[in-house]
């Protein structure tokens, strides 16, 4: 429960407002700083019927309005989704340092408890080897440490999701819509999935429909989460571009995956290399990038490792990948080799056993 002494804005308050669509941190700074100084709000827009800031003014003393947020909590104590205002503590802390944050975050799933998150976006409709480089790269992050955070759409997304999972980590996914609605529908499974490992995360109440100006706007929460934010196949008028730019703006790390100059596919992403973009080959190269050592460091060496061999690695690849020192690296490669876990191939290759 948030705390009301923190600010004049409670939680009801913060509710009201948050569902004034388009209303955000930067707008809730202006309207509380003209309201300590007047009641009437000078130097704001004037109150029209239409105008945002009229709207809050209604918002927070309206029945209307009452009635709206009265339902919106109703609607997620059913459901057991968790509402989590800008004062909350288990509003993500990254999101939080972002000027047009979310005032109010919709959660289904576990809270983030922790662990720096990346974000692997691109195009709805992508290669085969795009998608399944996605999904090997999302294993290598999960495997490290990393949150794996996309939005859940058709294609590179979907893909980035599924690597984290088969891998044993977390992922999370921001939608454009409300936290109970599966979009696309042949998603609905793997909405299961995340929620299992993960969570699930809306700026928009239970029941908002996924129009079509709300994904544009859902992007900065993508990459508000993370440190840093990988395009892995994106062609010139992109969604995922839009993510990228966001993510300078906030001062993330851009990254992308190479791709053919041939292949329309990857043109955006392509061009971000061109613009300075970290390239992206494999998680070790996230890393780099990021300047981090794992952030998953300790717990179950063998199961990140094992994760981590989605396919035949060299040595050196592991160790840098979960930043281990090669001689710390090589007796678990061993007890792990004896446990008929691993297979060792020439040139200290090494592969995850079926």
């Amino acid at each position: 429960m948030d705390d009301p002494e923190k600010s004049p804005f409670a939680f009801d308050a913060l509710l009201r407002l948050s569902l004034i669509e388009g209303f955000n941190l930067a707008h809730l700074r202006r309207f509380r700083d003209a309201a300590a100084s007047s009641p009437r709000l000078p130097g704001l827009p004037p109150s029209k019927g239409g105008s945002l800031f009229a709207r809050a003014e209604n918002a927070l003393s309206g029945a209307e309005a009452e009635r709206d947020t009265e339902d919106v909590r109703e609607s997620c104590a059913r459901s057991g989704i968790a509402i989590l205002t800008i004062l909350s503590p288990e509003y993500p802390l990254a999101l939080r340092e972002i000027p047009d944050a979310p005032i109010v975050l919709y959660r289904a799933g576990a809270p983030w408890r922790g662990g720096t998150g990346v974000a692997v976006v691109g195009s709805r409709a992508p290669s085969g080897p795009g998608k399944d480089f996605t999904r090997i790269l999302a294993e290598e992050l999960a495997s490290a440490g990393f949150v794996v955070v996309s939005g859940m759409a058709r294609g590179i997304d979907g893909a980035a999701h599924r690597g984290a999972l088969r891998a044993g980590g977390r992922t999370v996914a921001v939608l454009g819509c409300g936290v109970d609605v599966a979009y696309p529908p042949e998603h609905a499974g793997l909405r299961e999935e995340i929620l299992a490992r993960g969570a699930v995360y809306s700026e928009y109440p239970p029941g908002a429909t996924p129009l079509p100006h709300r994904f544009p706007a859902r992007n900065r929460i993508v990459s508000g989460l993370c440190r840093g934010v990988v395009v892995a196949e994106a062609p010139e008028r992109s969604g995922a571009l839009i993510t990228a730019r966001l993510a300078l703006e906030q001062g993330r790390e851009v990254m992308a995956v190479p791709g053919n100059p041939r292949f329309p596919h990857t043109a955006g992403s392509n061009r971000l290399l061109r613009e300075g973009a970290a390239p992206v080959c494999s998680g070790s190269d996230v890393l780099d990038a990021l300047g981090t050592p794992s952030p998953g460091g300790g717990g179950d060496l063998s199961g990140r490792i094992l994760g981590f061999l989605s396919r035949e690695r060299h040595v050196e690849e592991i160790a840098a990948a979960l930043s281990l020192e090669i001689p710390k690296l090589l007796p678990v490669l061993m007890e792990m080799e004896l446990g008929n876990l691993v297979v060792k191939r020439a040139g200290d290759y090494y592969k995850r056993k079926s």
